[in-house]
């Protein structure tokens, strides 16, 4: 990665791919008799996912994305269809959460679809980290010249100012908790 944006972007992901992983073993749970998912696990989880990606990380790729399409790269199709993606994973992240909040609620929920759901959520998040990582980070590389870039670090710098520092740390530590609760099981 050349550019601050683009490891900044590359880290989120790294980030945001062991929070699913933890996601993933929670989930498991609902399939496998010898888990026992944590409710307030997967609520943390969702919680994390609803608002970092979707404040300040997806705002920072859109803006990458839409300066790259102005520069006519090959396949516009496939940058337009992940930036939509970012809008239907944010829908299915909020009906995810609100499926679970449902169990946190002690209302009934049929098991088999909220373990098909969250499996089909991961699996798309995944697929889309994968894109972004594989394609579009390479391309917005290759096509973007520095002034680009600064006029990205810019656009960026104000999506990332409504990131305070004690709302930062928090979901660091958020994060960091799901991690480590996870390593302990």
């Amino acid at each position: 990665m050349s550019t601050a944006i683009l490891q900044k972007l590359n880290a989120d992901h790294k980030s945001i791919a062991k929070v699913l992983y933890c996601l993933r073993a929670q989930i498991k749970g609902y399939d496998d008799p010898e888990v026992e998912p944590n409710i307030g696990q997967i609520m943390d989880i969702l919680d994390y996912i609803c608002t970092v990606p979707e404040r300040w990380h997806h705002p920072v790729e859109d803006i990458v994305f839409t300066r790259l399409l102005e520069k006519n790269p090959p396949h516009p199709e496939q940058i337009r269809a992940v930036v939509a993606e970012h809008a239907e994973l944010e829908q299915l992240t909020q009906e995810l959460k609100t499926a679970f909040e449902r169990v946190a609620m002690d209302i009934a929920v049929p098991v088999s679809l909220l373990y098909h759901t969250a499996t089909l959520y991961l699996s798309r998040q995944m697929l889309h980290l994968e894109a972004e990582e594989s394609v579009l980070f390479p391309m917005a590389e290759d096509y973007l010249d520095e002034d680009d870039w600064l006029d990205i670090e810019e656009a960026a710098q104000q999506v990332l100012e409504s990131l305070d520092d004690n709302a930062e740390r928090e979901y660091d530590n958020l994060r960091d908790a799901i991690i480590h609760f996870t390593d302990a099981d």
